[in-house]
């Protein structure tokens, strides 16, 4: 029979395994840079919320689509994007998980990432076809990741189950290159109890944030006390709200 320890600890990036299909040696270790550490209760090395912890995140150093401009990103993309629903459907199927899917990105949005944020290199935009899966147990999670980075290249790893977001926020976000198109696709894998968050109780107070911020970048000034202060209780609440759902999932796997 298992033991359930009640010491806490910091739990670090674990870096033990690197997908098979991860593009080898030229990977790079992800840089989180707005992420917060989180306290979890020391786990059996057996279970599966172990093993979610355990995978790396990681971003290979190179990763490109194979064209060069907006034009032909986009005439390719609907075959990429059918590509990767049916991909995520096949393996979903296996864990009666929901796919959801958003079509691709609206054009402008990718025009203003390209020249916002990609330095004008439309081959750097790889969230053009991209998809949604929720599971309802980290044993579902941890298959559909395991399956679709067998089915498809590893480019990049984002682990938020290792260090969420200030929110509380958590997944695993997965790019990959489909094998047919070759085209870089975006994938979210998300616990129900989460994601039911991030799309209800969770989404005003995003947005809460984002008009406040909005406002003080629009003004070209920094937060006033009160504007953090704010901000600071708004992410409360949804930390709160966030951790009670992952702390369901911790519950469901720990060994009485």
């Amino acid at each position: 029979m298992g033991r359930i320890f009640h010491a806490w600890v910091i739990v670090p990036i674990l870096v033990i395994r690197v997908s098979a299909h991860a593009d080898g040696l030229d990977v790079q270790k992800f840089k989180f840079s707005q992420y917060v550490s989180y306290q979890q209760t020391i786990i059996n090395n057996n279970s599966p919320i172990f093993e979610l912890l355990s995978i790396p995140s990681f971003r290979a150093i190179n990763v490109s689509q194979p064209y060069q401009t907006l034009a032909k990103l986009y005439n390719i993309a609907p075959q990429a994007q059918q590509e990767l629903e049916n991909l995520t459907h096949q393996i979903a199927h296996h864990v009666n998980g929901t796919v959801h899917s958003s079509g691709l990105k609206e054009k402008t949005r990718a025009e203003e990432k390209i020249v916002g944020e990609l330095a004008g290199d439309a081959s750097k935009l790889t969230d053009i076809a991209r998809i949604t899966v929720e599971v309802d147990s980290v044993e579902g999670l941890i298959r559909v990741y395991t399956e679709l980075t067998a089915a498809a290249r590893t480019q990049e790893v984002i682990n938020r189950f290792q260090l969420p977001k200030p929110s509380g926020y958590r997944d695993l976000k997965v790019l990959l290159m489909l094998p047919e198109s070759q085209f870089i696709v975006e994938v979210q894998l998300h616990l129900k109890g989460i994601f039911e968050i991030k799309n209800g109780q969770e989404h005003n107070i995003y947005r809460e944030i984002q008009i406040i911020e909005r406002n003080a970048a629009l003004q070209d000034r920094i937060l006033s006390e009160h504007e953090f202060a704010r901000i600071e209780h708004l992410r409360q609440q949804s930390r709160a709200l966030y951790d009670n759902a992952w702390q369901h999932y911790q519950l469901m796997n720990i060994e009485v």
